[in-house]
């Protein structure tokens, strides 16, 4: 009698141990996942810093490289009026290539076809297994 009592005793604090013990592992994972969420996100912020950098210089790169085109056209003799028209009518071309380009590929059908068919055999199986 004592014995079983004694049993029933140790299950039940091994049995609490578990639980404790359990519920500190959940807290510590959860504290590892933020941790690394955090330093992931610190990474993508930086990343996105000197991407917009990059972007701002690549920006001015442009218009002077456009301002020593306009100089260059200006140089063969065409009035500095006549060389910023040709530039800009030339940015005009690309700009318009670069649009009909974009809405070229912005009319492809965006339905994800492979995931709703993944997506449909799933709910087949699951209905096989609870007939």
């Amino acid at each position: 009698m004592a014995d079983e009592s004694l049993r029933e005793t140790r299950l039940i604090r091994a049995v609490t141990d578990l639980g404790a013990d359990l519920a500190d592992l959940v807290q510590k994972e959860m504290r590892l996942a933020r941790t690394e969420i955090i330093q992931k996100l610190t990474l993508l912020v930086q990343a996105g810093t000197w991407f917009a950098i990059a972007a701002v210089l690549g920006f001015f790169a442009v218009v002077l490289v456009l301002e020593a085109l306009v100089f260059g056209i200006a140089a063969a003799g065409i009035p500095l009026w006549g060389s910023c028209l040709l530039v800009a009518l030339l940015l005009c071309v690309v700009a318009a290539v670069a649009f009909f380009y974009g809405r070229r590929q912005s009319s492809a059908d965006m339905t994800p076809v492979r995931s709703a068919r993944q997506f449909t055999k799933a709910i087949g199986t699951v209905r096989e297994q609870l007939r």
